[in-house]
């Protein structure tokens, strides 16, 4: 009669879905089959995991964790490693996935991450990520997956009674998955998962490090597992610094292991425990994507963007918002050029008028505009990816008070066990006048002592903003931590209330380094990948390795008998005027197999600053010792000579489909002429020459973010060369080619 019903049972469940093979261990049912992709468009495998009671109790239903397998693994399990066998019988000293389901209702299904086509050869690294080959995107295909699973078995189908866990390469996209849709999962399980990779969409991936996306896990309960001879541990324990100081939903554990699914069953029982009692979905959230357009918490944004970066939005609630696109996290360079569309949830009253408050930060620029919600009570806005502070008001008139940047202003960095003073910004996006606003500030761990814990500022009218009239002064108790939370009670004249939090890295009393070189286009030996040496041109400008007004620099310190390129933490205040935050990678995957990269920065020197001008900045190199690498810091102070002889630097060139070319440039100075020759590949009479703007019109979208612009008219379609000519305010000239071909209509 049992197998009577398990054959019924098979049958139930394979509908809309293709039966492989079937096993079973301690009464659990292991299924092996597929589904057809429309994400992928193709055939996907999984392995599912049936608790004992599933054929028995056709009325009941059952939460899922979904499992997510590392490199050189499968959905069905065997491959060259000893470390993938944690599913059955023995695997994993009987900690494993089936013992685990034996004893707990639930499901676990188990994806196939393999990334090669049918007619490529057999490949080992899964899930599409560092680098980026293909168009399979994982993250993209988990909510479709999700729906098969739902739709073909007896699960409990909320976020409530949905978890995600993977295994190194697999933890790595647990950690993004979940923090991608935290609206479908309430629990993330990392088994000893990479820090670091190169990831999202394929034409122009970015860096995604999991140290910089704390915020995304808001409303999730989430823990790692390592081993204490992980050969990965050190940047798990690079991870704790930060995520133990600024989650309170956040917890590891540390066991005598390998790179393991080490205290699987632990594991599991965290997320299983998330079900019975899970976390309340935020009522303000932030939420930070690397594609261009993606879906969280009934949030549609869609954006133009067709280079690295990332979409982050911050304080989103009802009464509106904070916007931006970076180049990188967690300050990285706005690209203002990129056209926003956000559509909010059907929280608002249904075909009503609101008052829009729209605060560019950036440009200091403000506008106020009605706007009426749908049908359903969602909002359009339309904006650009400069930093908004956008409120949402009803017509009757509120204050909505917010952040918008704080200040330290009586040192150059906050050091541990000094008293640091911070400056408060404030904006009101709101639609009537604060009156006198308080703040309250609260440390978010009892590792700091607070000297001054309320601030008070001056009343704000709608779409103003001002610093607050007094400062928080705060002391760290130790000299262990790098970054200490603040919690801000915002509260205006008719006592309404706001909730912010920031964070402020810290750093012990630094010693000054003395041996240093700046890189200023100038060809240098330096230590690469860990454990190799590279000869590079590094920075822009003469290359005397002298700063001059209007250079591009890279600071390198000499340790022993190699130069480290730096990364600047903390910049000095004459650098990177226009808002320029350029970070480059030396990838360690190689030396350390971990995906990871030591970061170094080039620093843009402002035309205008005087010779003589001192400068100091607060750097950080890697050395490589692995599994531990060394992180060493320091404070550089340099001199500025001369006058501004450097040319503006290319970049990226291209010409979008409606024939707008676009070109990216940087320049300590104003640049003056941007041109562009075009040479037709077969017909030289159809060469010409266009004037590229930066004015935010004529075809260019943002004024002054040094994204010049020009809209071809139509000539026919054509393949062309193109060089570059640029011209800066002082005259200097520069020149650059790009040989692929360009398509212009």
């Amino acid at each position: 009669m049992r197998r009577h019903l398990t054959g019924i049972f098979l049958l139930i469940v394979c509908v809309n879905a293709f039966y492989f093979n079937a096993s079973a261990q301690d009464g659990v049912s292991i299924i092996d089959s597929k589904h057809y992709s429309n994400v992928f468009g193709e055939i996907r495998s999984y392995r599912i995991f049936l608790p004992p009671g599933y054929s028995s109790s056709p009325g009941k239903r059952y939460p899922v964790i979904y499992f997510y397998h590392g490199w050189s693994q499968r959905f069905f399990g065997s491959g060259p490693d000893g470390y993938n066998h944690f599913e059955k019988g023995d695997d994993n000293g009987g900690d494993n996935i089936a013992a685990f389901v034996s004893r707990n209702d639930v499901i676990i299904v188990k994806p196939d991450g393999y990334n090669r086509s049918a007619n490529e050869e057999y490949y080992l690294r899964p899930y599409n990520i560092g680098p980026v080959e293909t168009l399979r995107q994982f993250p993209l295909y988990f909510p479709e997956l999700v729906r098969q699973i739902d739709e073909n078995y007896r699960t409990i189908p909320d976020r409530n009674h949905r978890a995600i866990s993977g295994l190194s390469m697999g933890g790595f996209m647990a950690y993004w998955i979940g923090g991608k849709y935290p609206d479908m999962i309430c629990a993330i399980g990392n088994f000893c998962g990479s820090a670091e990779f190169v990831a999202g969409p394929k034409d122009f991936p970015a860096e995604y490090r999991h140290i910089e996306m704390f915020r995304n896990y808001e409303g999730v309960n989430v823990r790692l597992n390592y081993g204490n001879e992980d050969f990965i541990r050190y940047y798990h324990r690079d991870l704790n610094k930060v995520w133990l100081q600024v989650m309170d939903n956040y917890d590891y554990a540390v066991y005598p292991a390998a790179h393991s699914t080490c205290g699987m069953g632990d594991m599991f029982s965290f997320l299983t425990a998330s079900f019975a009692n899970p976390p309340e979905r935020p009522e303000r959230w932030n939420h930070t994507d690397v594609y261009p357009s993606f879906s969280v918490w009934d949030y549609d944004v869609t954006t133009d963007r067709d280079v690295s970066g990332f979409t982050v939005l911050e304080k989103a609630d009802i009464n509106g918002f904070r916007c931006s696109v970076r180049q990188h996290l967690p300050a990285g360079e706005l690209i203002p050029s990129v056209n926003v569309r956000l559509v909010t949830a059907p929280v608002y009253k249904k075909n009503a008028e609101y008052i829009i408050n729209d605060i560019d930060l950036f440009s200091n620029t403000k506008k106020s505009y009605p706007l009426k919600s749908n049908q359903s009570g969602r909002l359009t806005l339309d904006f650009n990816g400069s930093l908004h502070e956008i409120g949402i008001n009803e017509p009757s008139g509120k204050a909505e008070l917010s952040l918008a940047e704080w200040s330290i202003e009586n040192m150059k960095y906050a050091q541990h066990q000094s008293d640091v003073s911070v400056r408060l910004r404030l904006v009101n996006k709101g639609s009537a006048a604060s009156g006198k606003i308080k703040v309250t500030v609260t440390p978010f761990r009892n590792n700091v002592r607070m000297l001054s814990a309320n601030l008070v500022s001056e009343e704000l009218k709608p779409n103003e903003a001002g610093e607050s009239s007094s400062a928080f002064v705060f002391r760290t108790l130790s000299d262990t931590t790098v970054v200490e939370r603040f919690k801000l009670t915002i509260s205006d004249a008719d006592s309404r209330k706001w909730t912010e939090y920031i964070e402020i890295p810290v750093f012990p009393r630094l010693n000054e380094l003395k041996n240093f070189e700046i890189a200023d286009g100038r060809r240098v030996i330096v230590s690469a990948r860990g454990n190799e040496i590279d000869t590079l041109i590094l920075g822009a400008g003469n290359g005397d390795g002298i700063i001059n007004p209007g250079e591009s620099i890279v600071i390198l310190v000499r340790d022993g008998n190699s130069l480290h390129r730096t990364e600047v933490l903390v910049h000095d205040r004459e650098l990177n005027s226009k808002g320029e935050n350029i970070r480059h990678s030396d990838y360690w995957g190689a030396y350390d197999h971990v995906g990871g990269s030591a970061k170094y920065s080039e620093l843009v020197v402002s035309s205008k600053l005087p010779a003589g001008s001192r400068l100091t900045n607060v750097v950080e190199y890697w050395i490589g010792n692995t599994p531990d690498h060394i992180i060493k810091q320091g404070i550089v102070n340099s001199a500025v000579t001369g006058t501004d002889k450097t040319a503006p630097v290319a970049g990226w060139l291209r010409v979008t489909g409606d024939n707008t070319v676009i070109a990216r440039l940087t320049d300590g100075a104003a640049i003056a002429k941007v041109s562009v020759t075009f040479t037709n590949k077969k017909d030289s009479s159809k060469n010409f020459s266009v004037q590229l703007n930066d004015s935010g019109r004529d075809g260019d979208r943002y004024e002054a973010d040094r994204i010049f612009s020009f809209i071809i008219p139509v000539r026919g379609f054509g393949f062309y060369n193109a060089e570059l000519n640029a011209e800066d305010a002082y005259g200097n000239v520069s020149t650059t080619r790009y040989g692929k071909d360009i398509v212009i209509h």
